[in-house]
Formats: C-alpha cells, structure tokens, sequence
C-alpha cells in the first residue's frame, strides 16, 4: 500500500507559533494575552468550541436528546472516569507509539499526543480531574478524545483516531479490565485455598459425622470435609486460570470490526499492552464475547461450591448441632428474640456467591440470536454483568476467608453426636468381612438385623454374642468375635482413623490429600505471578517507548 506522506507538526498546525505563545502565557513566560486569546480561539474553532460536541458528533449537528443522555451517557461516564480511563489511555499511549514507529504519524505529531496523555495519566494518579465535565457529550470515548482535540486542535488531537475504532477500543478495554479483575479474584481465591488448606491440615483429626441424604452416615474428620470442599472449589478456581489465556488476547487493530488498509504493526501494540497475542479475525475481535461466558460459568459453578459449604458450615454451627461457632463481632442477634446468635454472614456469602449465576443467564439471553458483528446490545449490555459478577464472588470469597480464619470448633459436641447415631456399623459390617470371612452381603444382612433388634447398640462386650448368635442365623457360621476388636470398630475415632485409602477420613490420608490441594493452588499462583510480571514489563516497555518519542521530538519539555 502506498502510504501518505507524513505531515509534520508545523505544517499539521500553523498556528503553531501561537499555541506555543499561548503556552508561554499559561506557564507565565509571557504577559502578552493577545496570543493566548487567539490560539484558544483558533483551537475553538476547530473543535467546535471548548464545552465538546456541543453541535454533534460526524454528520449529527445536534447534541444527544437530555433524556439519552442522562439515561445512556451521563452515569455511565461517571463510571468510566474510574473503571475505563486507566485502560483507555494505555490503549491510547500503544497505539500513538505504535503509529509513530511505523511511520504512519510524524513523531512530531506523536509526541504532542503522549505529551497530553503522560499529563492526563498524572492527574488521573493524584486524584484530579482528568477530564473535564461537559454538559453535553455523546459517550466517554469523544469525551476523551475531544480533550486531546481541545488542547491541540483537531488537526494533532484527533490525529490518534487512525487505524481504530471505538470497536477495537472497546473490545481492548474490556480484556485488559477482565484480566486484571480475573488476577485478582484468583489471588484472594488463592488465600482461601491456603486458609482452607490450613483447616484441614489443623482439624485433620477432629471427628465429625459424616453425612449421605442429610443422615448420619460414619464418622469422618471436619479435615476431609474441608479438604473435599476445597478440592471441588479448586477445580472452578483452575478453568478460571486457564480462561486467562483466551482473555489476553489483543483485539486492537480490528478497527470497527473489518480491518483497515494502513500497514499498521497490531503485535507491537499488543507487546505494548501485555497481550500474549492478537486476535487474528478482526470481526471476531470486535464481535465476540464468549470469554465472559467462560468466565461466568466458571465464576458460578465456583459460586455454587461456596453456597453447598456454606449451608453445611451454618447448620452446623446451629443449636440443633453446635459443632462450630465464632466469636461475637462475627455473630448476629435478634431483635425481639434475647437468646439468638446467627450466623447470618453465611447468609450474605451464599447471596453473593450466586450473582454470577445470574450474570451467565444474563449474559447469554443478552447474546442470543443478536448479529455476529459489533453491536452495543452484546459489547455492552450483555457484558456488563460480568462487573457486579466479579465483584459479589470476590466478596464471597473474602468473608469465607474471615470465617474460616477465626473458625472456634467444639470436639466434645462432634463426639457426643455420634454417640446414639449407629454411624460405626459399616466398620462391624467391614469387620466381620476382614477378620471372619463372611460375604460383604452376609455381614451387611447381620449388622441390620442387629441395629433392628438393638436401636441402642449395646457395649462391646455385651454385643459380641448377640452379634455371634445373628451371623449363626444369617450366615450358617459358627463365629467367636474377638471384643477387643469389636470395641475399636465401635469407638468413632478410630473407625475414622481406619479410612485410609480410597481417599477417606483417617488424619495421614487427609494430610496427603491436603497438601496435594497446597501444591495446586501453588501452580495457580506461580503463574499469577508471571502474568503479572508479564504485565508490568509491558507497561514498562510502554512508557519508555512514550518518553524516547517525546524527549526526541519536543525540545525542552519538561511535562
């Protein structure tokens, strides 16, 4: 493609001598008002004065109807100033470079841009206002870019808008925003893991009654409970891991979502901003969405982890059980009823914990049957749950955090609820299979007419001939049961000891299984690193790209 010739700054601008002056006068190097008048004049006049758009955007002459605006434009900016601006003047500062070295932008041009970026960069790190409110503008990205336009005239400061679209900006936003929210939801899961883990390792022998279909079952330990727990919440906590991949990603370049003709360099953009590729269709990168999807659905499956752990946790921490408990300042009372203590956080965590849920219906009804190309019904609409999604599960995961750290566990109260609830009868049933050689079927049949006959099973000494005479009547053998042996297979701390293999409850098991959970979750968090490394490199390789273009091409600037 044959390529315009570059136009430097002064033949850009010729009013270049008075902006200049006009400079001198803000910064006090000069008292003559006449030319600072005069250049905002000018810089007016190009821009269609100060305040922004106040005639229109393109072909619109006029201003956005109030009620659009105060509905579609004026809180959502709000929003952005915050959430958007950050990304967009990285996106921005790429793309300038970017432009400048492949020659499609003087340098001269260039510089002012980054100029005017690096000031809006440090006013948006001390808190200032970066950009301006105007009473009328249709949408962040022409309020940002008129403030460039603004400053230099439209003819440097819409001179960045090449090669681009709101579409490919947008789109860039969206996963540099997604995969920064993403490392940090991983990170505080990432904690969890580690408090969770330490749980498990510290009540790894803590007997607790294991449950099937809400009904005692055998004895277990609160470790394995959390260990199992953790597992399945690790499973959610790994594909949201791997989506980083299919999130970074760059979609700049894509222009409006079919390409452009100028011979611009997208994977020095993509370099500049952390991305470990491009995307390489420019309508799939303007169009598509399917990583929030992912993103979602990894997010609610994790949530509904949290929501069944919760349940289990408050329940147990119940008067009906009294297992678990914490400490007043984590408790709550009632307002007519003196003897309460609730454990309503649960409550709000199990709440949160399912937004997500919510965010993924929303997002795929949103997406449903709409066009394969940009359109502001999926690139705004639909992925706007994925925010509040992120949010609620990163606060559900913060307060499981809080309670599993200052967790008070009642041992007495575990054991003495195991006492009448015939949860060792397996390990008779296993008992009389191992050491006597009945048939699994046989001793299950004997032990069940033995819990009929005796609802309160009778000590050990006392069961081994009432046990003997049933196996006789079951089985047709003659048994002498050892009651040493029978005393231990009744005692729930040791039958929970004695599940050692096929991933159960006994202390050594438990430990094994903990420990394997420690090293996964120092996978994830290995590569949380790097990515973050990887990121800060970028923006690293960014501002020295910024600064060489501006100290070569703006003599003395001190910005």
């Amino acid at each position: 493609m044959k390529r315009e010739p570059t136009l430097e700054l002064e033949a850009i601008d010729p009013m270049n001598g008075i902006l200049e002056a006009a400079e001198d006068f803000r910064s006090g190097d000069t008292e003559d008002p006449t030319l600072f008048q005069a250049a905002t004049g000018e810089m007016a006049g190009r821009s269609g004065g100060i305040s922004g758009h106040a005639e229109g955007v393109g072909r619109l002459s006029r201003p956005p109807n109030p009620v659009l605006f105060r509905l579609l434009y004026e809180k959502q900016t709000e929003r952005d100033l915050v959430e958007v601006l950050p990304h967009l003047l990285r996106i921005d500062a790429a793309h300038v470079v970017m432009l400048a070295h492949t020659r499609l932008l003087s340098p001269q041009v260039a510089a002012e841009l980054l100029r005017v970026n690096r000031e809006l960069v440090r006013l948006m790190k001390a808190g200032k206002e970066a950009l301006p409110t105007r009473p009328q503008h249709r949408g962040f990205y022409f309020l940002y870019e008129q403030e460039y336009i603004d400053r230099l005239g439209k003819q440097v400061g819409g001179a960045a808008h090449l090669a681009r679209s709101r579409n490919d900006i947008n789109a860039t936003v969206m996963r540099a925003r997604l995969r920064d929210e993403l490392l940090d939801m991983l990170a505080e899961f990432c904690k969890l893991s580690h408090i969770m883990a330490a749980a498990g390792q510290k009540y790894s022998d803590a007997v607790i009654c294991g449950f099937t279909h809400m009904q005692p079952a055998q004895p277990s330990t609160l470790g394995h409970y959390i260990a199992a727990v953790l597992s399945e919440l690790l499973r959610s906590a790994e594909i949201l891991d791997s989506v980083y991949d299919i999130i970074n990603c760059s979609p700049m370049g894509a222009a409006a979502g079919l390409g452009t003709s100028f011979a611009i360099d997208r994977g020095e953009v993509a370099q500049f901003l952390g991305f470990s590729s491009i995307i390489h269709n420019s309508a799939d990168a303007v169009a598509s969405r399917d990583y929030l999807v992912h993103v979602l659905s990894g997010m609610a499956m994790l949530g509904i982890s949290l929501t069944r752990f919760a349940t289990d946790f408050q329940i147990w921490s119940s008067a009906a059980y009294g297992f678990l408990g914490w400490e007043d300042d984590l408790v709550s009372t009632s307002s007519i009823m003196p003897q309460k203590r609730n454990a309503f956080v649960w409550e709000n965590i199990r709440g949160k914990a399912i937004t997500p849920i919510g965010g993924l219906v929303n997002t795929l009804t949103g997406m449903k049957n709409v066009s394969f190309n940009n359109t502001v019904e999926v690139s705004s609409e639909a992925s706007g749950h994925i925010w509040p999604a992120l949010k609620a599960m990163m606060q559900a995961i913060q307060l499981v955090q809080l309670l599993i750290e200052r967790l008070q566990v009642y041992p007495r109260k575990m054991r003495e609820f195991l006492e009448d609830k015939q949860t060792t009868m397996t390990a008779v049933a296993d008992l009389l299979v191992a050491r006597y050689g009945l048939a699994f079927r046989a001793a299950h049949d004997s032990v069940s007419k033995l819990i009929n006959q005796y609802p309160e099973i009778p000590p050990a000494e006392e069961i081994g001939p009432i046990l003997e005479r049933i196996v006789a009547e079951v089985a047709h053998m003659r048994l002498h049961l050892d009651e040493t042996e029978l005393a231990m297979v009744l005692d729930p701390v040791t039958t929970a000891a004695m599940a050692r293999c096929g991933g159960g409850s006994s202390p050594v098991a438990v430990q094994a299984q903990v420990s394997a959970l420690v090293r996964r979750t120092s996978s994830i968090e290995k590569r949380l690193k790097r990515r973050r490394q990887n990121l800060r490199s970028a923006e690293q390789q960014l501002q020295a790209a910024v600064e060489e273009i501006v100290a070569q091409n703006l003599n003395g600037d001190k910005s």
